[in-house]
């Protein structure tokens, strides 16, 4: 989810950052034509058939992150082809498009993308003689790290905005519009590449008695407990969601046949031992489990995981109830 957020945030950056390029070079090639400077008119020309490139390679693949990074190299090298061939006037191309590469990568890559052009410039371009070094080289930084400091501070923002949108605020734990969306992506990559995705709705039972008799502050303590225990004993790139109230929903990815079922019973056990309450008492949970199977959608994918939970509640809790073959662990 949140790596989906920040492609398409940065598609849409590139892409109208592509269209302001263009639309500021295009009128350059008339004026170059007009002058007669035909090489500064075909590096004009290339400039925007490299940008328009760009932009629809980035469209094509969604390989955003390296694609803007292109860009930016791009882009700056063509600043300093113009500054080093057109004096004067092909300097003040330098100003915008270190302005522009801090929103096409991150700041410190921007920083360093820069730093290499501005010394190019200084190292090729002949027009020191009547710009002064001085005051290019002192703008420059100035505009740089301008530029660097609010791009570090819309990327915290952004950082803070993606977490507000998919993490769940009392448990810490990714919420339901997380769920969805990594729910398509497991789905997709399930029917592409065939990998095994195993799906599991987890109750924690007998929640109610637990607030009733310590509690929502102990109720809410627990809840944040189990996601803490779940996450210690998940890997890395496996996903736990909070449903609803005390309902998650366990996202494993690439676990084999002969492992799911080992998989949640380990965790299973791991949340009895460590999962209590305040005076000691042992917090148990119950899973139902749904494997992924060719067809599957989003929806069914989780009726068969709530049927296979219902069926271990119904069978006395603390145990796990996959929905294929209606095998009972625990």
């Amino acid at each position: 989810m949140i790596n989906q957020l920040r492609e398409k945030y940065q598609l849409s950056m590139l892409a109208l950052l592509g269209a302001v390029a263009v639309l500021g070079v295009a009128p350059f090639v008339v004026i170059r034509y007009q002058e007669g400077n035909f090489i500064a008119m075909l590096v004009d020309m290339l400039l925007i058939m490299g940008l328009i490139s760009i932009v629809a390679c980035a469209y094509l693949f969604k390989k955003t992150r390296i694609v803007s990074a292109i860009a930016a190299v791009f882009i700056n090298a063509g600043a300093v082809t113009v500054a080093i061939n057109n004096g004067v006037d092909g300097v003040l191309w330098v100003y915008p498009v270190c302005a522009s590469t801090f929103i096409l990568v991150r700041p410190v890559e921007a920083l360093l993308i820069n730093f290499v052009a501005g010394a190019v410039v200084v190292a090729l371009a002949d027009v020191f003689k009547i710009v002064s070094l001085d005051s290019f080289v002192i703008t420059s930084l100035m505009l740089s790290m301008s530029a660097y400091v609010y791009a570090s501070h819309s990327l915290k923002q952004f950082n803070l905005l993606e977490t507000l949108n998919t993490i769940d605020p009392l448990t810490g734990a990714f919420n339901r519009r997380s769920l969805r969306s990594d729910m398509a992506a497991a789905l997709s990559s399930a029917q592409r590449n065939g990998t095994q995705q195993l799906l599991a709705i987890v109750d924690v039972d007998h929640f109610k008695v637990v607030n009733d008799n310590y509690g929502h502050a102990v109720g809410d303590q627990v809840l944040r407990d189990f996601v803490a225990i779940t996450m210690a004993n998940i890997r890395k790139y496996d996903r736990l969601y909070r449903f609803g109230g005390e309902e998650f929903v366990l996202l494993i990815s690439e676990v084999s046949l002969e492992q799911q079922q080992a998989c949640i019973n380990n965790l299973r056990e791991a949340i009895r031992n460590n999962l209590k309450t305040p005076d000691g008492k042992q917090v148990t949970v119950s899973f139902g489990v749904s494997a992924w199977v060719p067809g599957t959608t989003a929806d069914t994918w989780l009726k068969r995981a709530d049927e296979a939970l219902y069926l271990a509640k119904a069978g006395g809790r603390d145990c796990a109830v996959f929905s294929d073959d209606s095998a009972v662990i625990g």
